[in-house]
C-alpha cells in the first residue's frame, strides 16, 4: 500500500469545533488559524510523551488520541475532535508533559506553540486575553470535572509538586 500525504486540515472548521473557542468570533479563530500548524499523528504513535517539552496548544482536528500516565498503565482517557490538550504550555513558563498521548487512529493536530502565541500577544492583544482566560477556564473545569484515575493522578502531581516548593 503507498503511503499517501495528509490533507490539509480546514484551520477555520476545526477551531471552530473547538469547545475552547467556542466564545471566538470569526475574527478571533482567524487569528488563531493563522498561527497553527498542522501535525500529523499516525495510528498508534506518540503525539508526545510525559515528560517530553511541553511548548504547545494542541486543537484535535481528526482522531482520537489516548492519554496515559508517564510511566505507563491503563487509559486514564479519550480525546477527540473540538478538544484539546497541552494549554498549560501556554499559561506557565512550558515544562513537560505531564501525560502521554497516543494516536488511536490517524490524527490531525493543529499545533499552537509559545512562539506563535507570543506573536499573537503582541499583534492581537484581545484575542491573546481570550484564549488565556479560556485556558484558565478549561483546566478549572477539567480539575473539578476530574474522576477516578485521573482524578488521583493529578491530585498525586499537585501534592508532589507543593512538597517540592513549586
Amino acid at each position: 500500500m503507498a503511503f499517501e500525504a495528509p490533507q490539509p486540515v480546514d484551520k477555520h472548521a476545526a477551531l471552530r469545533a473547538s469547545v475552547l473557542l467556542r466564545e471566538f468570533t470569526d475574527v478571533g479563530i482567524r487569528i488563531i488559524a493563522e498561527a497553527v500548524q498542522q501535525k500529523s499523528v499516525g495510528r498508534e504513535t506518540y503525539a508526545f510523551r510525559g515528560g517530553d517539552p511541553s511548548d504547545a496548544l494542541y486543537f484535535l482536528a481528526k482522531g482520537t488520541l489516548q492519554l496515559f500516565p508517564r510511566d505507563g498503565g491503563a487509559v486514564l482517557g479519550e480525546l477527540t475532535g473540538g478538544d484539546t490538550l497541552g494549554g498549560i504550555a501556554l499559561l506557565g513558563a512550558g515544562g513537560e508533559h505531564l501525560l502521554s498521548a497516543m494516536a488511536v487512529n490517524d490524527v490531525e493536530l493543529l499545533e499552537l506553540t509559545r512562539e506563535a502565541f507570543e506573536q499573537i500577544r503582541k499583534k492581537a492583544p484581545r484575542t491573546a486575553l481570550k484564549l488565556t482566560l479560556a485556558l484558565a477556564q478549561d483546566l478549572a473545569d477539567r480539575l473539578r470535572e476530574a474522576k477516578g484515575p485521573l482524578r488521583e493522578f493529578l491530585v498525586w502531581q499537585i501534592s508532589k509538586r507543593q512538597a517540592e516548593g513549586r
